[in-house]
């Protein structure tokens, strides 16, 4: 007879990350010029860029305020294709487009919010990236994560707490170009999104 795994732990076997530690290879160049694009010379404590296989990248940060005051969080979008292959009659070569501005959103997030979402994707991401997995080369979009200093990058998840640090992404996009009078209702979901978290890593999650 076949031992049946209890769901917890047959939910985890089906739902291993692709992420790994780092940039994928050939990937960290291209990675870097467009969050100088973003952010600048700023140093975000946690970011999420997107390097789409087509179209513009996207890229979300949140920017640390002085003495505990209110965080910035910010939603930038290229106004055209960073990564651009440009071919003329001498042959083809690579061009970062990083001579542009990008459309971008910002608004305030409480600090205790923000360093709670901090902790938890620190906390998901350290669960679910051994740390001698090094991010591995993709053919397609990259997602690449920076908690705090470490780097995760790989395909985006679809399932686990993966899954849902993508929900609280939503919600931080949406939260981005809401008018301040419902800025409150964005906070109470993602709040209760990091509660689903947190059960999630704990091992409570049904």
């Amino acid at each position: 007879m076949l031992a049946v795994l209890p769901v917890s732990q047959a939910g985890a076997a089906e739902c291993a990350s692709g992420l790994g530690r780092g940039w994928p290879p050939a990937v960290g160049n291209y990675g870097q010029a467009v969050e100088t694009l973003f952010e600048g010379k700023a140093q975000p404590a946690l970011s999420l860029v997107t390097l789409p296989k087509s179209g513009v990248e996207t890229g979300v940060a949140l920017l640390p305020g002085t003495q505990e005051q209110e965080w910035t969080l910010r939603y930038s979008r290229a106004d055209k294709r960073v990564y651009n292959w440009s071919s003329n009659a001498r042959g083809g070569g690579l061009e970062l487009r990083v001579a542009q501005e990008p459309d971008q959103y910002q608004v305030s997030i409480p600090a205790a919010l923000a360093q709670r979402l901090l902790r938890s994707w620190q906390a998901a991401l350290d669960a679910a990236v051994p740390a001698d997995r090094k991010a591995a080369a993709l053919d397609g979009e990259v997602l690449s994560f920076q908690v705090d200093g470490q780097r995760f990058s790989g395909p985006r998840p679809e399932c686990g707490s993966g899954k849902l640090m993508m929900k609280q992404v939503a919600l931080l996009i949406e939260a981005s170009d809401t008018k301040e009078k419902k800025l409150d209702r964005r906070w109470k979901d993602l709040d209760e999104s990091l509660d689903e978290l947190q059960q999630l890593l704990a091992g409570k999650a049904g």
